[in-house]
């Protein structure tokens, strides 16, 4: 397991004594961050200055759909950031209005874009959109894909869909399992139901934790990402409870 943290402003850069950061950008971000071509810029500069630190990065862009009018848009950033890439991009799943599937066409376009975006650089699908129906759509756009494209699991958002995460991950196909490359991880409360907010730090014995020790039983090269505002508490705590998570044994090796 490899421990990282996320980084959505300049100050955030070497912040905590880790080797792994994601870089997240939003499209559109009203809460006193840099967004738009300003996030773009900003996030390959701190890119820059966490290799110069010898922090392996990825990138997180938040809001760039792979579909709909503002693919074009979303494309075209993901080809700069891939230009500046280390361990690749992270996107969300996607799908239609009431948490349905994508449409034919949708689907189509979003294989599509992952496709050529993998060519850059590695590509990894995160739920976030539908996590109550994710292990379609990994299915459809992650394992039929080349090595180039991932899976990243996140537990806290699984939490927040009214999931059980530990059942979950008790669930997971091998297959699902072997192509996970990055895990995010936050603390959902039951109090809320909206993501941002709700990515709170990591408390012992949570529910997000306890899944997070069965995966690492099936599978240990991960990279584990908190998904935490920096700047703000809660951060070393969470790291202190993930860094206990090291010596987890393995598993029994799984049969298909």
């Amino acid at each position: 397991m490899e421990l990282g943290y996320s980084i959505i402003r300049p100050d955030d850069v070497g912040k905590y004594p880790l080797r792994l950061a994601q870089i997240s950008l939003w499209r559109k971000a009203d809460w006193g961050v840099a967004d738009g071509e300003e996030a773009v810029q900003q996030a390959i500069e701190m890119a820059k200055a966490c290799k110069g630190r010898g922090i392996r990065t990825v990138f997180h862009p938040l809001e760039y759909p792979m579909t709909g009018e503002h693919a074009g848009e979303t494309l075209d950033v993901l080809r700069r950031l891939a230009a500046e890439s280390d361990l690749g991009i992270i996107v969300h799943d996607e799908g239609d209005r009431g948490r349905q599937r994508l449409s034919a066409g949708e689907a189509d376009q979003y294989a599509g874009n992952i496709s050529k975006t993998s060519t850059r650089c590695h590509v990894s699908i995160e739920n976030s959109y539908n996590s109550g129906d994710i292990t379609w759509f990994w299915e459809r756009f992650a394992m039929p894909a080349p090595p180039s494209v991932s899976i990243t699991l996140d537990i806290g958002n699984l939490e927040i869909a009214g999931l059980d995460s530990i059942s979950f991950v008790q669930g997971m196909q091998k297959e699902l399992v072997e192509r996970i490359a990055f895990v995010h991880m936050h603390h959902h409360d039951s109090k809320t139901r909206e993501a941002v907010p709700d990515h709170k730090p990591l408390v012992k014995g949570c529910r997000e934790i306890e899944a997070l020790k069965l995966l690492l039983q099936r599978k240990r090269d991960l990279r584990v990402i908190l998904e935490l505002d920096a700047a703000e508490d809660g951060m070393a705590q969470s790291i202190e409870l993930l860094e206990q998570l090291r010596n987890v044994p393995c598993a029994r090796a799984e049969h298909s």
